[in-house]
């Protein structure tokens, strides 16, 4: 998956990277070798996000290998939850160039918090569990 590029210039959105680290209990937060920053949640949940234009972020998580033969029913679930009135907009699911599925969404940082992204960190990824579960069979 092709990622944005580093965020030196994006100073919002590093302030609210540094609002985070603290909000979680963490010195900082570095970027990674994608210009991202990388968390994990829980044993297995990676979360990356992604700076563009210093007014959103990219939040991604990576989901699982997309299924060769998926079934009907979990095509059904995939395709539903991205359609307008779904309850995880504005967040979608799709396949990167390799294959795999992530759970992403573009997300306004106006006037959020670092205690607000953490907020919103941990509920993507409950989700991004919930549909792991959905993909590999495991719920």
């Amino acid at each position: 998956m092709p990622y944005p590029a580093p965020m030196t210039a994006l100073t919002r959105t590093r302030a609210l990277m540094t609002e985070l680290a603290a909000a979680i209990g963490l010195p900082a937060l570095p970027q990674d070798d994608t210009g991202g920053f990388r968390l994990t949640v829980g044993a297995d949940t990676e979360i990356l996000i992604y700076g563009g234009d210093d007014e959103t972020v990219l939040i991604v998580a990576p989901l699982a290998p997309l299924p060769m033969e998926p079934s009907y029913g979990l095509v059904l679930y995939l395709l539903r939850s991205n359609l307008f009135d779904s309850d995880v907009a504005p967040f979608q699911i799709a396949a990167d160039d390799g294959g795999a599925l992530v759970f992403w969404g573009r997300v306004r940082i106006a006037e959020m918090t670092g205690a607000a992204l953490a907020s919103l960190i941990d509920r993507v990824a409950e989700r991004t569990t919930l549909i792991r579960g959905e993909v590999t069979g495991a719920a």
